[in-house]
């Protein structure tokens, strides 16, 4: 029996080993092989985030149903040349002959007859060219007027392509994916813009826990984000949350807390949730020097949270460098940092969340980004990367 205890006690804690290492074996590994994050120095920078816009109905009237091409062909009429049109020269012998022709044959009229016969003729003659010289005047005159609105119309859609495509390289993606690192662990945020609304959502794993957090409302150009909600989704998005702040801009005050025990707090225009908050300065860019706000927990309003661009740095995702600014929330002994790539429309590659006595606290670091179905950033498994660990 003694040794059947000991035997039993050995299975046990062998089977609380294999499991861990199941568990840990590939965060461990991905750990040990990832390559070292590096960032540049800091440093100030006069570089202003380009404000976003949502769709085509914020383009001018005349780009409302157009979209940019991926080939532009401009054709160029060539300038009609001029026709020259030389005035026949009457020769007088000739007329002068046919009209001797014509004295001949009418010998019973007299000569005033035959002379008023010969200059009839040569007043049609006359008039003839006349008309000629006047349509021919016509059509080069035509000429001219035509090129120069072919001419028009061809810059004119030259410029309006240049427009929309400077228009699309500021339109906000409606369906984002990004890959996070969370420490060692997966995360992964999504969204998805649907006309003025848009759900956000984080999603980890980190040592078999579950995290889900989500955050819901409304966009627009002139407002940039405002949440409606804000809800800590951990235990089942079929659960009761675990703590959530639900926001009634009608009456200017937010309920929030766990859902048994929920206090009400004001919020103003511009007060963010900590996710919504990236996606509302993404999107606004440098549109306002700062942004003061309060920002939600599920369990907590924390207000006079000003965000100011702080510098500008190099950051290695994975084995690509991106250039990133610094927007920076610091107060009391909390600190939020979004780190905005403007070649990205601005979206965060890299948050990090310090809320001190609070907890709460996180740091992700991207390392795959895909704007409407495109990839950008794409994960190379850490055994196929050049750079190791050392």
């Amino acid at each position: 029996m003694k040794y059947l205890r000991w035997f039993i006690w050995i299975a046990l804690v062998a089977s609380i080993v294999m499991h861990l290492a199941t568990i840990l074996a590939e965060p461990i590994y991905a750990w040990f092989t990832q390559p070292e994050f590096s960032q540049t120095e800091l440093k100030k920078t006069d570089r202003k985030l380009d404000e976003q816009s949502l769709d085509e109905d914020e383009k001018p009237a005349e780009l409302a149903n157009v979209k940019p091409a991926e080939k532009q062909m401009v054709y160029l009429q060539p300038i009609a040349p001029k026709i020259a049109v030389e005035k026949p020269i009457v020769k007088t012998k000739q007329v002068a002959s046919a009209a001797k022709s014509k004295s001949v044959l009418i010998d019973a009229v007299g000569k005033e007859s035959a002379s008023a016969v010969a200059t009839q003729s040569i007043t049609a003659s006359e008039v003839q060219v006349a008309s000629a010289l006047t349509h021919a005047r016509e059509v080069v005159a035509s000429a001219p007027v035509q090129v120069n609105v072919a001419t028009a119309s061809a810059v004119q859609a030259s410029r309006v392509a240049t427009q929309i495509d400077t228009e699309a390289s500021k339109r906000f993606p409606r369906v984002v994916e990004i890959g996070y690192y969370w420490t060692v662990f997966d995360a992964r945020m999504t969204w998805k813009i649907e006309k003025d609304r848009y759900a956000l959502q984080l999603k980890a794993n980190p040592a078999g826990r579950h995290i889900l957090y989500l955050s819901e409302g409304e966009i627009n150009a002139r407002n940039g984000v405002k949440p409606l909600r804000f809800a800590d989704l951990s235990p089942g998005v079929d659960k009761a949350p675990k703590n959530e702040a639900v926001f009634d801009w009608g009456n200017d005050t937010a309920r929030i807390g766990p859902p048994n025990n929920q206090k009400i707090e004001p919020i103003e225009p511009g007060d963010q949730d900590l996710l919504s908050a990236a996606l509302h300065l993404a999107f606004m860019g440098s549109k306002h020097p700062s942004y003061e706000m309060a920002l939600f927990s599920g369990r907590k309003r924390y207000p006079n949270a000003v965000f100011e661009l702080k510098g500008e740095a190099t950051l290695t995702l994975g084995t690509t460098k991106v250039d990133a600014v610094l927007m920076r929330a610091k107060w009391d002994d909390r600190q939020v940092d979004f780190w905005l790539a403007p070649q990205w429309n601005n979206l965060p590659v890299k948050m990090s969340i310090n809320l001190g006595k609070d907890g709460g606290s996180f740091e992700v670091l991207a390392k795959e980004v895909s704007l409407d179905g495109r990839k950008v950033l794409e994960w190379i498994a850490p055994r196929d990367q050049q750079q190791r660990r050392p």
